[in-house]
């Protein structure tokens, strides 16, 4: 990884293209800079594993909702309960 280039806000907001590509090419990490002194990294991440194809993701989501319909009322947990 090469180091951290900091730029501005204006030069972030009309080269964004150009930016997310040399991350993803070369892995550059960019510092962008605000006028009012807040800073944001434009970083690369890495994927772990292939891209999951869209159908696949279709099938699972199928299966949730199918799975979640046939269980009865009373065995359902409330996901919606805050901590």
């Amino acid at each position: 990884m090469n180091e951290i280039q900091d730029i501005t806000e204006a030069e972030a907001t009309s080269n964004l293209g150009f930016l997310l590509t040399m991350c993803e090419r070369n892995r550059t990490v960019f510092r962008i800079k605000r006028p009012d002194g807040a800073t944001a990294l434009l970083c690369p991440v890495l994927q772990s594993g292939p891209p999951v194809d869209q159908e696949v993701l279709n099938q699972v989501q199928e299966f949730r909702d199918s799975y979640l319909n046939s269980t009865p009322e009373e065995v359902k947990v409330d996901v919606t309960e805050e901590t």
